[in-house]
C-alpha cells in the first residue's frame, strides 16, 4: 500500500478516499488495486454498515489516466484487442465489484468527476454531489461504448447519446440531480457532511437488512440487464480501440501529452 487510498472508520461508517490530489485523483493500477483492496475489506467487515466514497483535494476524480505507461488502452500498446479487452474488463468489473458490496455505498463528489470515474458513480448506490460539480466525458474521442451506457439507466438514451456523441461533454452537479443522475445536489463544501448524514440515518438499519434491501434492488436492475449492458462497455471500447481515429488520438497523447492533444482535436485538427 501507498496511500493512494485511505480508510478510516468512525462507528458504523466507513470513509475510502482517493488520494492522488496532485493528479486530481486520476485512476491508475495502483489506486485501482488499492481501492478495490479496501472495499473488499470493508464490505467483509461486519462492524461497517455503509462506506462513503470521496476525493482528496477537491476534486473526485478525473477518471482513467490516459498518460503513456498507466494502462488506459492495451491495444494502444500493441498488445491486441484480446489483452485490451481483458484489462478494461478488469475495471469495469472493480465498478461492478462495489454495486455487490454488502452494505451500501454512498458517493460524495465535489469538483470533478469524469470519465471512468462517472461508472465508479453509478455503480454505487447513493450519489452526493455539489451543485458546481462537473461530471465529463472525455475530452478527446478514446473509446466507444464504456461511458454513456452505464449512465443511460440514470439519464435516460437520450440524454446519454447526446452526451456521448460530444467530445467533452459536461453535466454540473445541480444538472445531474434534476436528471436522476445523483441524489442530492447541495452547496459547494458541504458534500461530505450531506454524505455523512445520510450514513448516519442508514446505519440505524441492521445490517443484514440493509444487505437483504440492497440484493433485492439490485437483482431487479439486473434482471433488466444492468450489470450485462455495463460489462459490453469493455466489447465495445475494445472495438473502439482498434479504430484509425483512435490510435492517432493516442499517437498525439504520448507526442504532446494530454493537455496538448486536447488543445490539438480543439484546434479542428482532429477532424
Amino acid at each position: 500500500m501507498t496511500d493512494l487510498v485511505t480508510t478510516s472508520i468512525e462507528g458504523r461508517i466507513a470513509h475510502v478516499v482517493l488520494n492522488r490530489p496532485e493528479k486530481l485523483n486520476a485512476l491508475n493500477n495502483p489506486l485501482l488495486d488499492e481501492f478495490s483492496a479496501a472495499i473488499a475489506a470493508l464490505g467483509a467487515d461486519d462492524s461497517v454498515s455503509v462506506i462513503v466514497i470521496s476525493g482528496e483535494g477537491g476534486n473526485f476524480s478525473v477518471g482513467f489516466d490516459v498518460d503513456p505507461g498507466n494502462g488506459y488502452s492495451d491495444a494502444a500498446a500493441g498488445l491486441g484487442p484480446y489483452a485490451d479487452w481483458a484489462s478494461l474488463r478488469r475495471n469495469i468489473e472493480r465498478w461492478l465489484a462495489v454495486w455487490d458490496t454488502p452494505k451500501p455505498v454512498i458517493t460524495a463528489v465535489e469538483g470533478y468527476c469524469m470519465g471512468g470515474a462517472t461508472m465508479l458513480a453509478v455503480c454505487t448506490d447513493i450519489t452526493v454531489v455539489s451543485e458546481t460539480a462537473v461530471l465529463g466525458w472525455p475530452a478527446i474521442p478514446l473509446g466507444g461504448g464504456l461511458l454513456s451506457p452505464t449512465s443511460a439507466w440514470l439519464i435516460g438514451p437520450k440524454k446519454a447519446k447526446e452526451l456521448s456523441f460530444i467530445a467533452g461533454s459536461r453535466l454540473s452537479g445541480a444538472e445531474a440531480a434534476a436528471l436522476g443522475w445523483a441524489n442530492h445536489a447541495v452547496p459547494a463544501g458541504s458534500v461530505l457532511a450531506r454524505a455523512d448524514e445520510l450514513a448516519a440515518s442508514i446505519a440505524r438499519m441492521p445490517l443484514d437488512l440493509l444487505r437483504i434491501k440492497k440484493l433485492a434492488l439490485n437483482r431487479f436492475l439486473d434482471q433488466q440487464g444492468f450489470r450485462e449492458s455495463v460489462l459490453m462497455g469493455a466489447e465495445w471500447d475494445a472495438i473502439a480501440h482498434t479504430s484509425p481515429a483512435t490510435h492517432a488520438m493516442t499517437d498525439k497523447v504520448e507526442q504532446l501529452g494530454l493537455k496538448g492533444a486536447i488543445a490539438w482535436f480543439n484546434e479542428g485538427a482532429g477532424r
